[in-house]
């Protein structure tokens, strides 16, 4: 009887604990704004996958109350089901079902922006979004991963998780400074193929991965545009492949990730590609296109990127 009321207290005392520890006020500053959480939450909505996979390796998804269910990446799959509610479409919030789960914190991306005041209206709410173009695209992402990390309770889970992934970046970016391949990245949707070279999937490749680039902006015809000062879309097709002859293209699929036709497995010429010495990479089109800057979601991309350099060396 005295082992079992002994027990009891101390499991007592580590929920009052646990209470406690979750009832600190939590305040963080994003962008020059300050975000003040009563306590660490406990019902969390989640628009972001790079910030649910971060949730998930801090050991925290099972307070994720809402997502886009219906643009889940496959590998964050384990998030369909009837305990998760669906949070709307990712540009465009359900914000009465949303509003009806009383979360105490939202996250959203820059796929919301338009949906901020909206969201904030109904909880706190943190924006995601990290801008690839400052030319810190790496560290804004751990500043990002550290703030879940501090909004969770997760901080020195955190901290250890980065220093992880700093270890994985250092040793990829040695392995393609060593490497002779050089690589372009490309984007199909709805049968074309442009080139990328700007935004987060070639801040990744190839600022902070250090991918040697195949073409390099000075290389580049002078495209005038007439849409409103957008760059002008460089399509990629087998006279740009003969004429550039990359090592590597990485190919990042829009279509099959919002469920459309994905691109031909042909629509490169085997004869041209076999003459250039290219390779052809397809990457796991819903992490890159519909996730990113997350704890597992920047270990995975990091994989598939020095995997054909590790596949030559």
């Amino acid at each position: 009887m005295k082992k079992i009321l002994a027990m009891a207290i101390l499991s007592a005392l580590a929920l009052g604990l646990s209470a406690c520890q979750s009832a600190t006020p939590v305040t963080v500053t994003q962008t020059g704004e300050e975000l003040k959480l009563a306590a660490a939450p406990q019902k969390i909505v989640v628009m972001d996958f790079g910030a649910l996979d971060t949730l998930d390796a801090l050991r925290v998804g099972d307070r994720v109350v809402a997502v886009p269910e219906q643009s889940i990446p496959s590998y964050l799959h384990q998030y369909q089901n009837d305990q998760v509610q669906n949070a709307g479409q990712m540009k465009e919030p359900d914000l009465a079902a949303i509003q009806a789960l009383k979360p105490d914190l939202i996250i959203m991306g820059g796929r919301q922006n338009a949906f901020y005041k909206d969201l904030s209206a109904i909880a706190p709410t943190l924006n995601y979004f990290v801008n690839p173009a400052d030319g810190h695209y790496y560290e804004d992402v751990k500043k990002h991963i550290r703030l879940l990390g501090k909004i969770a309770g997760k901080e020195a889970l955190a901290q250890q998780q980065l220093k992880a992934l700093d270890l994985k970046m250092n040793a990829a970016r040695e392995l393609a400074q060593h490497s002779a391949q050089k690589a372009i990245v490309v984007l199909h949707n709805d049968g074309n193929v442009m080139l990328v070279n700007q935004g987060a999937f070639s801040a990744l490749i190839f600022d902070e991965l250090k991918i040697k680039p195949a073409v390099t902006k000075d290389l580049l015809p002078t495209l005038i545009s007439s849409n409103n000062d957008k760059p002008t879309r460089i399509m990629v097709d087998n006279r740009f492949i003969a004429q550039y002859q990359p090592d590597i293209v990485y190919v990042i699929d829009r279509s099959k990730a919002i469920g459309k036709t994905p691109m031909r497995n042909d629509y490169f010429d085997d004869k041209i590609l076999q003459r250039a010495g290219t390779k052809v990479v397809y990457l796991s089109a819903d992490l890159w296109y519909l996730s990113g800057n997350g704890l597992e979601s920047l270990n995975r991309q990091i994989d598939e990127v020095i995997k054909p350099l590790n596949d030559v060396n």
